[in-house]
């Protein structure tokens, strides 16, 4: 599988970003230990320029790596009529012992990713010690954490043989088989709704409180993350059968197909910019504790707030659309 030609641009891409990003770090760890923003010396000033290179090759390099979730689950999509049993990218990912561990890193790299592309995007000129070591270590961990992602996309993808039989998606995620799709899929989904929104609701309470008190935003982090994964989790349980049209059929990729409008990109899309705008806000809150110069933006946190908000309320919408446009229901399922 190595040589076709959409594993073999996955993985240069993901190569030259990992690459760049450990190569990156590495030259702004060198000058993080050194720094010293009451120096006003040429070297200082050579570690600052420095520093606002490696930034910026970061937040280029990090900002291709968030599609790569996409990136891969379209490959696998686009690889699936070459194996036996495999009707979407769920059959693919199962055909490799790494598939879905690979889907994970992904799904962290994706979080993290953005995560520091906030911070980085919130203090451009951020000279305090604390914010720039923080941002050149976490950096740094990020690259570590690619590293580890690209070496399980390759031995995925290398252990891929056409000749493997793998399940379909409907028995992977059937509520009879094992495992934790199928223990999701198996959900009620009275108490999936009700629980989704319940956590909906309460990130919503919590977001309009923290634009009023900041203090909160802490726990408004805490419950968009929460909220992430209720979310996974409801789309398994009835969101992806309502655009299915099938009680039984509880497949989360089968929505990024053509078949179904491709409905699971906004879907997912929205999802992923709800918990990261959400975390960010959060995260920003607390490291202005380490920005006595206040070079984080005034205001950007209630920002992030807003859009993580939006963002959830616009996948609520996506996610109710098959209950308010068609008669198909899933009560007593």
């Amino acid at each position: 599988m190595l040589l076709s030609p959409a594993v073999l641009g996955l993985l240069t891409c993901s190569a030259l970003v990992g690459a760049v990003a450990v190569l990156a770090s590495a030259v702004g760890l060198s000058v993080v230990f050194r720094w010293d923003p009451e120096d006003s010396g040429d070297r200082q000033l050579a570690r600052e320029r420095r520093s606002f290179l490696v930034e910026a090759a970061l937040r280029v390099v990090l900002g291709c790596q968030l599609l790569s979730l996409f990136l891969v689950i379209a490959t696998a999509d686009r690889l699936h009529p070459l194996f036996t049993g495999a009707m979407c990218a769920a059959g693919t990912l199962n055909a490799g012992s790494f598939g879905y561990s690979t889907l994970l890193l992904k799904i962290a790299g994706l979080v993290l990713c953005g995560l520091w592309l906030i911070v980085s995007r919130a203090s451009l000129n951020a000279a305090s010690t604390g914010l720039v070591r923080f941002k050149h270590i976490s950096a740094l961990c990020i690259a570590g954490a690619l590293l580890a992602e690209n070496v399980l996309q390759y031995r995925y993808f290398s252990d891929l043989r056409p000749e493997i039989l793998t399940s379909c998606c409907a028995t992977m995620f059937s509520e009879d088989a094992n495992g934790l799709g199928a223990n999701v899929a198996s959900w009620p989904v009275r108490e999936s709704r009700i629980t989704f929104f319940a956590a909906v609701s309460l990130a919503l309470i919590t977001g309009l409180r923290s634009l009023r008190d900041s203090r909160t935003l802490a726990l408004f982090s805490a419950v968009t993350l929460l909220l992430g994964g209720i979310s996974l989790a409801a789309v398994i349980t009835w969101i992806a059968p309502g655009y299915y049209e099938l009680p039984t059929h509880h497949c989360p990729f089968c929505l990024l197909s053509s078949e179904y409008g491709y409905v699971g990109y906004p879907l997912y899309g929205l999802l992923s910019l709800g918990v990261v705008a959400g975390g960010g806000s959060g995260l920003l809150h607390n490291l202005r504790a380490i920005d006595p110069w206040d070079a984080i933006e005034p205001g950007r946190e209630g920002r992030l707030c807003i859009t993580s908000m939006v963002a959830f309320a616009l996948f609520v919408a996506v996610a109710i659309w098959p209950m308010v446009a068609s008669d198909f229901r899933m009560e007593g399922y």
